[in-house]
């Protein structure tokens, strides 16, 4: 009789064992991805000097190369991906991605959590070849390139009477320049000679930039899938790239192509 018993108690033993261990895999497959060591996904601004696909066909990119160190640096494993620039909003609010490096908008503000500013950027206005604009009140009635679903600084994003024309890209409004299709262009002094550069649009073949201000790329995780570890992670491996140097050193590969015209 005793070992029956026996029997019925190590069956009962196993079975809780069971029980408690598909309870702990269905806690384990309800928490994000972070949680089950998925690699972080890191969604980067499709078009250079951002990311793109390099003469090898491999991604790079500036900011490309900044968020996988700072994914290394913190100590994730990591996967980059390239998408256009509003898809990168609408990836962190739904979660589809768990970080970027962007300017911040309305849609940012609603999906996601600033880990810390990345890099602060001249925004310009140019014009093409011949053109200098002095003030920004000369550009309205005028058409000027953005790109789509950015916003600039304040006083050129709402000022109505300044007709918007949504591009996808640097390269793009720099073709466009060149060409005498807008009477201006907007954007980050990086983003916009790089994409020149490019192009093979000359900054001499573009007007004089004015500056209308600065705005910072950020570094942005989604309220989906943020976990305080992890912000936590990327925020101390912004903060150390950003005190050695090494964010700049990037930077610099990228704007050694070219050089901005001077007033």
């Amino acid at each position: 009789m005793r070992g029956i018993h026996g029997i019925h108690a190590s069956k009962k033993v196993m079975k809780m064992k069971v029980v408690r261990l598909l309870a702990i895999l269905a806690i384990l497959l309800a928490l994000p991805g972070q949680a089950l060591g998925e690699p972080l996904k890191i969604a980067t601004i499709l078009g250079p000097p951002w990311g793109f696909m390099g003469h090898d066909g491999q991604p790079t990119g500036m900011m490309y190369e900044i968020g996988n160190r700072i994914a290394e640096v913190a100590g994730l494993r990591y996967s980059n991906s390239l998408v256009p620039y509003p898809r990168t909003a609408a990836d962190i609010e739904n979660g589809s991605a768990d970080v970027t490096i962007r300017f911040g908008n309305d849609q940012m503000t609603r999906g996601a959590v600033p880990a810390g500013v990345v890099v602060s950027m001249p925004i310009i206005l140019v014009g093409p070849s011949g053109k200098h604009y002095s003030k920004l009140s000369e550009l309205r009635g005028k058409t000027v390139g953005v790109v789509r679903t950015s916003k600039y600084v304040e006083q050129f994003d709402t000022d109505k009477a300044i007709q918007k024309y949504p591009v996808n890209d640097y390269v793009t409004m720099a073709k466009m320049l060149a060409m005498r299709r807008l009477d201006a262009g907007v954007g980050s002094s990086m983003g916009l000679f790089y994409g020149a550069y490019m192009a093979g649009v000359k900054p001499e073949d573009i007007g004089v930039p004015l500056v209308l201000g600065s705005n910072d790329f950020i570094l942005f995780v989604s309220k989906k899938t943020a976990k305080p570890e992890t912000t936590r992670a990327l925020k101390e491996a912004l903060d150390k790239l950003s005190s050695s140097g090494e964010i700049k050193q990037i930077m610099s590969k990228y704007s050694k192509s070219f050089s901005l015209p001077q007033r």
